[in-house]
């Protein structure tokens, strides 16, 4: 799985995947959607979060994939004719 590259941004992640935030939540990260923790979001990689928090780094991003994967829509493969 693991298409998340761990040198994005945080912030970069969660505003594309709003869902995402849940998951740091869940390995005890704070909410990075507000204050300080937004700025730090902004200039802080997803590796560095797991390292800092200490969770395995293939861990979240399974997590994270996880996640992204059943929030998107199911796009319709068929084309129309007009």
């Amino acid at each position: 799985m693991n298409a998340i590259d761990p040198d994005q941004k945080v912030a970069e992640l969660v505003e594309r995947h709003p869902k995402t935030w849940k998951v740091f939540k869940s390995y005890g990260c704070p909410d990075m959607r507000d204050g300080f923790f937004s700025l730090m979001a902004h200039i802080m990689s997803i590796r560095n979060a797991a390292r800092i928090h200490r969770i395995p780094l293939d861990e979240l991003t399974d997590d994270l994939e996880t996640v992204i994967t059943e929030s998107e829509p199911l796009t319709n493969n068929k084309s129309k004719n007009t």
